[in-house]
């Protein structure tokens, strides 16, 4: 008879259940919101990175991440073609830049990203078949997933970015998220242009393709003894590890979104504490009559938490459309990277088991002042 005891008592005031489940689907849906955007702000920190094509990377001794990379001499890319196992290097220059949006006149910033054509490889098919045509000086390939903000650019749109007039000679998607609010890539020599600092034989990043038999970490220990100390050889994933890093540990942004997670298991908790309050104190004397009729206190304390259970169990499936429709929604409208996964989908269910329990504890400790025998 226990078993059922809860879920009677759902069914009993069918009004204040689903006022109550109101509740919990909002707490579980902070919940959804606030690990997408973590999970998002990691994704976007890596983002630049992997449109990248290579295995090892050369920075600046002082890299923090891609925005915050610092600059080393070119020549060391050729002191590293001399390494066995080395097939090909290219650089990468980065900058901030403005993009002015076609359609209103007004300017934002983005990203500017300098390619060497003919070396440089990329991850986004669509954006490596598109090199060729960045040969035209002062012409760029746009990311159609930047943020609408800069506005619809198809190929052929002249706009200007830095101040200077630029032609769209193509168009791809990637998304730089939480980074960037647009990626432009350029040849090396509009970039000059675009930079006013004419500086190419200063590079930000240094890329290296291995040959596919060598040992990217034995290439890697060459290359740290042959290199001077003023810069730093990264295999791809630890290069990606330190931008992510960075972002989500030194960021304001990613302290934001960490942060937040805690917060919103905090609130559920608080949320679910202030339901099962309610219904231990509108149900003193049911609760003093099970222990009049024997049920342990510890007993009567699990009912509680069962009752928590339920709620989460009967809120999860709604708060998982909701959160999915707000996703699909911020989305669209921002261009972050959020994505409602069953591996999500897993964990806030987790979580919100958990913070129906974290909830269920202190509620429950009311259940101990209840003496039978000063109902009776």
């Amino acid at each position: 008879m226990a078993v059922h005891l809860p879920w009677n008592d759902l069914k009993h005031r069918r009004a204040r259940t689903i006022a109550a489940l109101a509740g919990v689907v909002v707490a579980i849906v902070l919940l959804y919101m606030q690990l997408g955007f973590y999970g998002a702000c990691r994704v976007s920190s890596m983002r630049i990175l992997g449109l990248m094509d290579f295995d090892l990377a050369i920075t600046s001794a002082r890299y923090s991440y891609i925005l915050e990379s610092h600059h080393f001499s070119r020549d060391l890319l050729r002191r590293a073609m001399a390494v066995e196992g080395v097939a090909a290097t290219s650089p990468l220059w980065i900058a901030p830049a403005t993009w002015r949006n076609p359609q209103t006149g007004r300017s934002y910033d983005t990203m500017a990203i300098g390619l060497d054509l003919g070396k440089t490889r990329l991850r986004s098919q669509e954006a490596g078949a598109q090199l060729d045509a960045l040969r035209r000086l002062d012409t760029v390939l746009f990311d159609r997933a930047s943020h609408p903000v800069l506005g619809d650019n198809p190929v052929g749109t002249v706009s200007e970015m830095a101040g200077r007039r630029l032609t769209v000679a193509g168009e791809f998607s990637w998304g730089a998220g939480f980074v960037a609010q647009g990626i432009v890539l350029t040849s090396r020599q509009t970039f000059d242009r675009l930079s006013h600092l004419g500086r190419h034989q200063r590079i930000q990043l240094g890329l290296i393709h291995l040959d596919p038999s060598t040992d990217p970490q034995r290439a890697l220990a060459e290359l740290q003894r042959r290199l001077p100390e003023g810069v730093t050889v990264w295999t791809r994933s630890q290069v990606m590890a330190q931008d992510r890093r960075f972002f989500m540990q030194d960021r304001p942004i990613g302290l934001m979104f960490t942060s937040g997670v805690a917060v919103a298991l905090m609130v559920g908790a608080m949320i679910l504490f202030q339901i099962l309050a309610s219904e231990v104190t509108s149900r003193r004397s049911e609760l003093a009559t099970l222990q009049a009729l024997g049920f342990s206190r510890r007993r009567v304390h699990w009912m509680i938490t069962e009752q928590g259970l339920l709620y989460a169990l009967l809120a999860f499936l709604p708060a998982t459309l909701t959160a999915l429709l707000l996703f699909k929604a911020i989305r669209d409208f921002t261009r972050l990277p959020l994505q409602l996964s069953w591996e999500l989908a897993g964990l806030v269910l987790l979580l919100s088991l958990l913070m129906c329990c974290l909830g269920a504890v202190p509620a429950g400790r009311r259940v101990c002042s209840v003496d039978p025998a000063e109902l009776f």
